[in-house]
């Protein structure tokens, strides 16, 4: 049989030192409002990888890989939005992501 699309190879990457990954739960006025495109549009220019996503209980879940500092840089900046209210944020450092490439927002 004829192979008319080949499978995309995954390639693990080589990340920087001192690269972490975190989960953060976001709870509060953080749907309908482009939470999850302000996460992307402060994480990509640092170089942050992962994902954001709504929760069915209107609550955003999202996963960050990259330095510590840059992570904590994009969390702070997310609180300082007018328009976002964030009553609770938990996190938690969870296992890296050699294969992933880019920030995404889950819909």
């Amino acid at each position: 049989m004829f192979r008319l699309f080949k499978k995309k190879e995954k390639i693990k990457r080589e990340l920087p030192p001192g690269t972490i990954r975190k989960e953060f739960h976001f709870e509060g006025n953080v749907q309908n409002i482009g939470f999850r495109f302000e996460v992307q549009s402060h994480a990509k220019p640092l170089g942050i990888t992962g994902y954001a996503k709504n929760n069915d209980d209107g609550s955003v879940t999202a996963q960050l890989q990259g330095s510590l500092e840059n992570i904590d840089k994009v969390i702070l900046s997310l609180q300082n939005i007018d328009r976002i209210q964030i009553d609770s944020i938990t996190e938690k450092e969870i296992p890296l992501d050699y294969y992933e490439k880019d920030f995404s927002i889950i819909y």
